[in-house]
């Protein structure tokens, strides 16, 4: 009894020496491989779940591979023990066996990617994302959204302009990144116009607050804006670095939801952006740019009528045909 004893405390003690080894990377090319595709053989199959029975082979098997490995060099006769099985499963469970477990089993780390959502020119969209916040885009915009979203936070970049209606959760801030910006909520609707080729990048808040800073990395972001409020904007010139908070209506600001186009003090080329978006033309424009600005509402209209009232006002004429728009001075 004595002697069985002992012989159990020995291949127990091997054991543990093996795992040991394997996990602190002491163990040889042939011990590695021992483990591994024992293990393998074994517990492959993710989430396999085995008998008593089971187990005991499993085991069973491992005292043989030991054994066989070490009668290369020292013959040693094998014994098999019920109960030395069961508390090689326990010590294996409780520390290498985990650690190998994991080793086969983690999911790599995915690098992060955007899906973009887009709306075409002369289109308008309305989707809703899977935390419950919806999104309207404007005519040529795109909305990405993060591979990562609503693991910590929510993060979308946008190009283009979109009204968000986000859904709260205190414990995931939604972030926009547009351009240059990047705009921080909890919960509350706003509108974003961040479209690549205009001047200006436009945030206006329709109900909550938001928090406007720049884009750089954590620690060398700008704080624009604390908390914008309802009713508040702010513009953003890209050109000149520089913003400013203004008081304005913001519901005339994201009327492009209802098909009511409103320009407020807009220059010439921003109109004209606007309408090749709004209405998928192809819009030529051979007159020298001035400065003035002009403060325009129009609701459902086609788009000659448009060009009527803007060849009013510049004294430019203008040819359509078809998408085709081509602009000349008088």
């Amino acid at each position: 009894m004595r002697t069985s004893f002992y012989k159990s405390i020995v291949l127990n003690e091997r054991i543990n020496q093996l795992f040991k080894k394997y996990e602190e990377g002491r163990a040889t090319a042939q011990e590695r491989n021992l483990v591994e595709s024992w293990y393998e053989s074994h517990y492959g199959q993710q989430g396999k779940k085995l008998s008593r029975n089971e187990e005991g082979l499993v085991f069973d098997d491992l005292d043989q591979r030991m054994e066989l490995m070490m009668s290369e060099s020292v013959p040693v006769k094998r014994m098999k023990y019920q109960w030395l099985q069961v508390a090689a499963i326990f010590l294996v469970l409780c520390g290498g066996g985990w650690y190998i477990k994991i080793r086969f089993t983690a999911k790599p780390v995915l690098p992060e990617t955007y899906t973009e959502i887009r709306s075409l020119n002369g289109v308008k969209k309305e989707v809703s994302l899977k935390d419950g916040t919806t999104v309207f885009l404007n005519s040529g915009s795109s909305v990405f959204v993060s591979s990562r979203f609503g693991e910590r936070n929510r993060e979308v970049k946008l190009k283009g302009e979109a009204f968000f209606k986000v859904h709260h959760d205190a414990s995931k801030p939604f972030i926009i990144h547009s351009g240059k910006l990047q705009t921080t909520v909890l919960g509350t609707s706003f509108d974003i116009k961040a479209y690549p080729d205009d001047e200006q990048v436009k945030i206006t808040v329709s109900t909550g607050k938001v928090k406007v800073e720049s884009a750089g990395t954590k620690g060398k972001q700008q704080l624009y804006a604390k908390a914008l409020t309802h009713n508040q904007a702010l513009v953003y010139n890209t050109a000149k670095d520089s913003h400013s908070v203004r008081a304005v209506n913001a519901d005339s600001t994201s009327s492009w939801r209802t098909n009511h186009l409103i320009f407020d003090n807009a220059s010439y080329p921003e109109i004209i952006r606007t309408l090749s978006r709004w209405y998928d033309l192809d819009i030529t424009v051979n007159t020298k740019p001035d400065s003035k600005r002009y403060t325009l509402s129009f609701y459902n209209e086609r788009p000659d009528k448009i060009f009527n009232v803007l060849s009013t006002l510049t004294g430019n004429t203008y040819l359509m045909d078809g998408r085709k728009v081509i602009i000349n001075p008088k």
